[in-house]
């Protein structure tokens, strides 16, 4: 096709062959599609294709995105545009139809892999000969603003499991394809994505691939990275969040559609009535149990807050007993003071009085002196005597 970036092929053909077919799927998120392609092209591991394919998005903006990075790329990007949309999960059939090799991993316009993600997985393959193997895997939430995406905090995927079973995946898809690379072969065995999903056609590919075979695990630091935004809609929406209620729903059919086959081949309901029973009861059980402990929590609750309020009126009486306390030492002290002071002036005054009485009774003292200082003269040693004495007295006197 002409226009095509050098080095990059723009075809409906089928891609060269090399041992890892990387299928990127993409549709009207350039700004993603540059950084996935650099997640690509920054592998240790270096031998394989990358099948880019556009889901009837704008075809310009998709071969800028791949013709910045084509003197990177050498003749490793084979890109596909679908003239009609055919579904995301549709379009992970185009690029495996477009590609050859050993082994096959998808690769999402919006995630992206530490550099040593294929080195690691394809070893592990080449080592163990199992048919699949997963990694661990970092959630990363952002958004974008304008042409900048913005990283708002990381969490592992799954960070308790450390193995991938089918009685897991039954439960819930921990795989999320960024992570899982297999054999190309086990598709000739369990077929294709099911491209009449709308929605989860990894989760169903992985459980038929779990039911006849094994897949490995490689712990330890997250090497692929599933990035959510968890508030974009449109184009730039991740499916887990802007296609919630999509993945309930067939989720729920995927269930029956499995269910219905099984009877189909099996027959018989008597087996799963009773299952549905036990689990039915369980389940009144298990509310039951519920209500008695909200209506428990709820007691512990009330019992709290009246413990908080007992708390409280008891700081609130003793701040007031507090106040009381500091109210009557106040006084207390003020009526002590004014009662030193009233006692201080009567002792004062009982002194000055004294005072004066001892003056009164030394000028009377005086008065008898002179009066005895002319006495009769057979008399006079006694009176001076006792003259003597008295002034004694008053000079002892306070």
């Amino acid at each position: 096709m002409t226009g095509a970036p050098a080095g990059v092929n723009v075809s409906g053909k089928t891609a060269p062959h090399a041992p890892v077919a990387i299928v990127v799927r993409t549709r009207n998120r350039p700004v993603l599609l540059a950084r996935a392609l650099d997640s690509v092209l920054g592998q240790t591991y270096q031998d394989y294709v990358a099948v880019v394919v556009n889901d009837d998005g704008d075809r310009p903006s998709v071969e800028q995105a791949v013709a910045k990075v084509a003197d990177r790329a050498g003749s490793r990007i084979h890109l596909v545009h679908n003239a009609v949309s055919r579904g995301r999960e549709a379009a992970m059939n185009t690029g495996l139809r477009a590609s050859s090799s050993t082994y096959v991993v998808i690769h999402d316009d919006d995630d992206t892999w530490a550099p040593t993600f294929l080195e690691r997985t394809v070893a592990h393959l080449e080592h163990t000969g199992q048919q699949g193997v997963a990694t661990r895997t970092e959630v990363v939430y952002e958004r974008i603003d304008g042409d900048i995406i913005v990283i708002e905090g990381r969490e592992l995927l799954a960070s308790d499991k450390h193995e991938v079973t089918l009685l897991d995946t039954i439960g819930r898809n921990y795989t999320a394809p960024i992570s899982f690379l297999y054999r190309r072969e086990v598709i000739g065995t369990i077929g294709e994505y099911d491209a009449t999903l709308p929605v989860l056609a990894d989760w169903d590919f992985l459980l038929r691939f779990l039911r006849l075979f094994e897949v490995g695990f490689i712990d330890g630091e997250p090497l692929a990275y599933w990035h959510h935004r968890r508030t974009s809609v449109g184009d730039e929406g991740n499916s887990v969040h802007a296609g919630a209620s999509e993945h309930i729903r067939w989720d729920v059919l995927i269930r029956d559609r499995y269910l219905r086959a099984d009877l189909a081949a099996q027959g018989g309901l008597g087996d799963l009535l009773c299952i549905r029973e036990i689990l039915d009861r369980d389940q009144r059980i298990a509310q039951d149990r519920g209500a008695h402990l909200a209506g428990a929590l709820h007691d512990v609750h009330t019992m709290t807050a009246n413990l908080a309020g007992a708390v409280h009126h008891l700081h609130a009486s003793n701040s007031t007993l507090i106040g009381a306390v500091q109210d009557l030492n106040e006084r207390t002290h003020d009526e002590v003071i004014h009662q030193l002071v009233e006692m201080n002036r009567n002792l004062v005054s009982q002194g000055n009085r004294m005072v004066a009485q001892f003056d009164r009774l030394g000028a009377r003292v005086d008065e008898l002196e002179r009066a005895l200082s002319q006495p009769p003269v057979r008399s006079s040693w006694i009176w001076r005597a006792a003259g003597g004495r008295l002034r004694r007295l008053v000079d002892r006197s306070p």
